[in-house]
Parts: structure tokens; C-alpha cells; sequence
């Protein structure tokens, strides 16, 4: 991936600022990864209805005018730091294609095609304009509108908002008659460069040396490194290609969990966290274990921003076999809730830091991570006249070797597990994760037993 050098303008200019922490991190992890595409992100909406196709044209070019993030270069100047540049407002690429005439094998083999491209085909950041789409009719009142994004530009929150926007963009294109008569699109109040900028500020700068402090009187002598079963030894790399197992915690478990979590102070993704740590203490051996959590790290001032300001919060799992699920929980919502107050800095500043100072031992990220969002992006992505509903595309890059990403509703918790297909074979994960949800049912019925009581650790061979 280019990533290089186009020499930048000074700071000074409005349209030129560094990085946010999140990018920077995110850079890193781009120069020690092989895969091009491994922060390329593909979502599906789903559109049943009768749709405009101009007037969605119309508004995508209106998003990128509005978020300047879609159309920014992220590039190193003459001092070798990175920054980002927006550029100048250009449409935003969208293909078309109509299969809605044709027989259902081609309608699949075009859509299989079309998916591979979108993800297949890396974001170049240096030449920028990071948002791709494409729009495919497959019946008469059914489109499937692609979205192909990078990361750097665009977190998971900051997807909740730009669906939001695209819809109330193309509402107010048809209302103005189409989109030959649409007005152009105001730019949203706080930008990605705003928010680099008030990272380095100097009250923010005091407040991250403050934060490293903190996360080194908790990680230090941790490792991030959880010793799977029949891995050994283990590879250098921390990132591979990747697979993915549907996980599903059902409602009746999720209710269970919720009761656990309003006794102890907790959320619903606290006990899910702390029921995975269980199951990864009992495969691993270890006590201690670090999960990182991503942390969408937004204020009131920012929630509106598209960009990336989502890093890793590194959560502390202390499981004692002899204690109850109750106080595992509780003692990871302290961690978690701690974590959070804590979590605005640099994450590349705090690795550099554990590697320098605190015995750990690589800079990367742990090993183990676990993600559980509980917003919906339907009901936001909904157009006038059309029901909308998105879906995730399947992920072919591991960032680490297991992570869990999960979401939560009235009717359960579902997701699916993305893993190294290099560190473990699709039966051995499958069985995981089906001894995971066991794990967890167990766990939330019986909250208040020791785990060596509540769910006998099986004997492993």
C-alpha cells in the first residue's frame, strides 16, 4: 500500500493537520502488515423499495462534501510524520449494475464478483478519496448498495453517522426535486482534523502523560500474549488471514446476563467479556489476561466526526477459579469503567513505553479481543420509501488471533468469531466457540457459585 510521500503543506493551512492517535496507531499496523486490504471495510445495505439511484449518486457525493475525511490523503512530509490533506470535493465512484432480469445463479456469481473487487482492491492513502460504491439491482424493487471503505477514515461509530447522513442526504435531494436541484451539502461542524488537532493540545497532552502512567501501574509485568493450546512455538507475526465462526448467545442467556450485570454494577458486554476471559483462562492456563477492547473514545464535541478515534482499551481479566462469577464480573466492570476514564492517549506511546520500561515484549496489540456494539444501523439507513437493512461483509485478514465481534439486541447476542487460519484449523474454533456459549449459559445461571463449581473446567489433552 502506498503510504508515502507526497511532501505536504505546513500545519498552518486549514485543510493540512496531523493524525489523531488512532490513526497513528492504525499507521504502524499498516507498515508490519502484508496484506493490502486488511483495513478495508465492505458493508451491504440492503434496499427494498422504490429507490432513486440518481439521487443516492447524488448524495454520496454529498456525504464526501460534508465529511472530510472521504476525501482526504493521509501522507508522510518532509519530517517523516504523517498528516491528512483534504482535498477538493470530487464524485464519489459508484458503479452500477442490473441482474435483476437475470437467472439466480448469475445474480450470485455477479454479486460474489463484485464483493471480491470492492474488497480486493486496495485504498491507495496517499492518493486518497477513501470511500467506494457500488449499486447493484437484483430484483425489481431490490438494491444492494455497497459501501467499501478504509478504516483510517472511518470507524464503527463514525458508520452510524455517515448512514445517518447519506439518509437524511437523500432525503433532502428528493424533497428538492432530484438530484439536478439539490443544494449543495453544508460540511459537518467537527472534522477529522479537528479532532487531531485537539489531541495535541497542551491540557490533552498533560492528560494522556497522566493516562501512560495509569496503564503502566496495570500492565506492567502483564503480557499480551495468551499461550494457546497447541500452538508452540509460537509465530512473530500477530496478523494473518482470517476466518470467521457465527457465534450466538441466545435470549434467555442474555437476560441472565443482564440481571448478573445490574447487580454488579456491570453492562451486558462486561459479563460477555468476563465469561470469555473464563474460557481463554482455562485454555491457556494463565490467571491474567489482557483483551483488547475497542473504544469508540467520543465526547459530546466529536460524536458527529467521521473519522477513526476508536483505539484499544487493554482490559486486565483477573480469573480466579476459587471466586464467584459475580466478582469476576464486578472486578472487570472496575477495570473496564477505570480503563475508559483513562483510555485518551497514544496507544503507539504506551506500547513503546511497555517494550522500553516494563518487561513487555512486542508492541502489539493482545493477542485476544472482544467487540459488542448495541446500535442498530437499520433503523438510521432507512430512506423514504425504502426499508434498509446492513450487513456486514466477511472478513478475510486477522488482526489478531481471535477476536470476537459481537451485537446486542432484545432477541440475543450475535456475531461471529474472526480468527488466524494460520494458528487454528475452522473445527478447532468451531468446537470453541460452541463450548464458549455452554460457558457462558453456565456462567449466567449460576452467578454466585465459584467457577470450579459452576462449570467443571474439562480435562484438555
Amino acid at each position: 500500500m502506498n503510504q508515502n510521500i507526497a511532501p505536504s503543506a505546513g500545519e498552518h493551512d486549514e485543510h493540512v493537520a496531523p493524525l489523531t492517535n488512532e490513526q497513528r496507531l492504525m499507521m504502524r499496523r499498516m507498515r508490519d502488515c502484508p496484506y493490502p486490504t486488511s483495513y478495508t471495510t465492505v458493508v451491504r445495505l440492503e434496499l427494498t423499495g422504490r429507490l432513486r439511484p440518481d439521487v443516492l449518486a447524488a448524495a454520496l457525493d454529498a456525504l464526501a462534501v460534508r465529511h472530510h475525511a472521504l476525501r482526504s490523503r493521509f501522507v508522510s512530509g518532509p519530517d517523516g510524520r504523517a498528516r491528512q490533506i483534504v482535498d477538493a470535493p470530487r464524485p464519489v465512484r459508484l458503479e452500477r449494475a442490473d441482474v435483476s432480469g437475470a437467472p439466480p445463479a448469475q445474480r450470485a456469481e455477479a454479486t460474489r464478483l463484485l464483493v471480491d473487487r470492492l474488497r480486493g482492491e486496495p485504498f491507495d492513502l496517499a492518493a486518497g478519496h477513501l470511500l467506494r460504491a457500488a449499486l447493484l439491482r437484483t430484483e425489481e424493487h431490490t438494491w444492494q448498495l455497497y459501501l467499501a471503505y478504509h478504516h483510517i477514515a472511518v470507524d464503527g461509530w463514525a458508520l452510524r453517522v455517515m448512514l445517518e447522513d447519506l439518509a437524511a442526504l437523500y432525503t433532502a435531494c428528493l424533497e428538492e426535486g432530484g438530484a439536478a436541484g439539490a443544494t449543495p451539502a453544508p460540511a459537518a461542524t467537527v472534522q477529522s482534523a479537528d479532532c487531531a488537532r485537539s489531541q495535541r493540545t497542551a491540557e490533552a497532552r498533560a492528560r494522556a502523560a497522566g493516562n501512560i502512567r495509569y496503564w503502566r501501574s496495570v500492565l506492567a509485568g502483564q503480557t499480551q500474549v495468551i499461550h494457546w493450546p497447541g500452538v508452540s512455538p509460537r509465530p512473530r507475526d500477530f496478523i494473518g488471514e482470517g476466518a470467521v465462526e457465527p457465534v450466538r448467545i441466545g435470549g434467555d442467556v442474555h437476560r441472565a446476563l443482564r440481571r448478573t450485570a445490574a447487580r454488579c454494577g456491570a453492562s451486558s458486554f462486561v459479563t460477555v467479556a468476563a465469561a470469555l476471559a473464563v474460557f481463554l483462562s482455562r485454555l491457556s492456563g494463565q490467571r491474567d489476561l489482557i483483551v483488547s477492547v475497542p473504544f469508540f473514545n467520543r465526547s459530546e464535541v466529536d460524536a458527529r466526526a467521521v473519522t477513526c478515534l476508536s483505539g484499544p482499551v487493554l482490559l486486565l481479566c483477573e480469573v480466579r477459579e476459587e471466586e464467584t462469577f459475580a466478582t469476576l464480573v464486578e472486578r472487570t466492570a472496575d477495570r473496564f469503567f477505570d480503563g475508559i476514564e483513562h483510555a485518551a492517549l497514544p496507544v503507539t506511546e504506551l506500547l513503546d513505553t511497555l517494550v522500553r520500561e516494563d518487561g513487555w515484549t512486542t508492541t502489539r496489540t493482545p493477542c485476544a479481543a472482544i467487540a459488542m456494539q448495541s446500535f442498530g444501523f437499520d433503523e438510521v439507513a432507512q430512506l423514504p420509501g425504502v426499508g434498509a437493512r446492513l450487513h456486514f461483509e466477511s472478513v478475510h485478514v486477522a488482526l489478531t488471533d481471535l477476536v470476537l465481534n459481537l451485537t446486542e439486541s432484545d432477541d440475543g447476542i450475535d456475531g461471529f468469531a474472526l480468527y488466524r487460519r494460520a494458528l487454528f484449523d475452522s473445527a478447532t474454533v468451531h468446537r470453541w466457540m460452541r463450548e464458549f456459549t455452554e460457558l457462558t449459559a453456565a456462567l449466567a445461571r449460576r452467578p454466585d457459585l465459584p467457577l470450579e463449581q459452576a462449570v467443571p473446567a474439562p480435562a484438555r489433552t
